[in-house]
């Protein structure tokens, strides 16, 4: 069971690891492609529903991915945005394997710890992506974009 135990907490450590530095270097090229469009991504991507309040002249393909996107970023947000609370269940996972005594129920709580701050930090990559992949596809409309916000907020 110990053995069960510190091999699964390796594994997903590890994993956990990966997904951080992946979310390290997404969450970097935020806003290499445009800054306008970066700062109306910003959260939850409020910035970008101000400015598409009206029609923003994008062709129809686009406002499709754009709207797929930014309700992709909507159903991720709420998890990518708790960071704070994945260091505490980390820390209160590491000070459980080293104090608690062993036993089935405690493994499965540990590593359902771990799960869940893999979901964190899979939530938080994935958005990081998309608000990549919504930088690259509005870089053409930034300062259209850009206006409109700033004329409606």
């Amino acid at each position: 069971m110990t053995d069960f135990l510190k091999l699964t907490d390796f594994f997903l450590i590890y994993m956990l690891i990966a997904l951080w530095i992946g979310d390290f270097f997404s969450m970097r090229r935020v806003g290499k492609s445009s800054a306008y469009v970066s700062e109306l991504l910003k959260k939850n991507a409020r910035g970008l529903q101000i400015a598409l309040e009206e029609s923003a002249n994008l062709t129809t393909d686009l406002q499709k991915l754009v709207t797929k996107k930014v309700r992709a970023i909507h159903r991720l947000y709420w998890l990518a945005n708790k960071t704070l609370a994945m260091i505490g269940i980390l820390a209160l996972q590491q000070w459980l394997v080293m104090t608690a005594k062993q036993n089935w129920g405690l493994v499965v709580i540990e590593v359902t710890m771990l799960v869940i701050c893999g979901a964190i930090l899979a939530a938080d990559f994935r958005v990081n992506i998309i608000r990549v992949q919504l930088e690259k596809a509005l870089k053409p409309y930034e300062d259209r974009l850009w206006f409109e916000y700033k004329l409606r907020s």
